[in-house]
C-alpha cells in the first residue's frame, strides 16, 4: 500500500519552531497478517520518503526512514503492541550543500486488556506503555 500526502509544518526539533515548510510524505507499507482463530499476528514495515522544500530554498531529504511494527491480538481481550522507527533526514542549503542532519529513534510498546469488553481502554486495562524518543540534531 502506497500513501502520499503534502502538508504545512516545522521541522520538529533542528530548526526554529516558526519556520514552516512545505512537507511531502510517501508511506509504503508492506505487512503480513498471520491468524489461528485465537490469535492474530500482524507485522510489517512503512518505509517513508520525507521531503521538506522551505521558504529561504533550504530542503531536508529523507534517508533511512522506517518503522517496524508487530501487534498481536489474543482474542477476544489482549492487545500487544510494538514499533520501531528509525528516521534519518538530512538538511540541504538552496545550493544543495549538507548543512545538518536530524535523526529520531523511537521505540513503543503497548499492552492493552479489554477487560469488559467494551473495545475502549478503561482505568487499569492498559497495563504497560512504555515509549522511548531520542532526536538528534547534527552539523556536517
Amino acid at each position: 500500500m502506497t500513501h502520499t500526502e503534502t502538508y504545512s509544518a516545522p521541522l520538529e526539533g533542528c530548526l526554529p519552531p516558526d519556520l514552516i515548510g512545505t512537507v511531502t510524505v510517501t508511506e509504503h507499507s508492506t505487512g503480513q497478517v498471520v491468524s489461528n482463530g485465537a490469535t492474530v499476528v500482524i507485522t510489517g514495515t512503512n518505509e517513508v520518503d520525507f521531503h521538506m522544500d522551505l521558504p529561504d530554498g533550504r530542503y531536508v531529504q529523507s534517508g533511512l526512514d522506517r518503522d517496524d511494527f508487530q501487534v498481536v491480538l489474543r482474542l477476544p481481550y489482549t492487545t500487544v503492541a510494538n514499533v520501531s522507527t528509525e528516521d534519518e533526514r538530512t538538511i540541504h542549503a538552496a545550493d544543495g550543500t549538507v548543512i545538518g542532519t536530524l535523526t529520531i529513534h523511537e521505540d513503543h510498546q503497548v499492552v492493552y486488556r479489554d477487560l469488559n469488553t467494551n473495545g475502549e481502554p478503561d482505568p487499569g486495562e492498559v497495563t504497560v506503555e512504555r515509549h522511548e524518543f531520542r532526536l538528534t540534531c547534527g552539523t556536517p
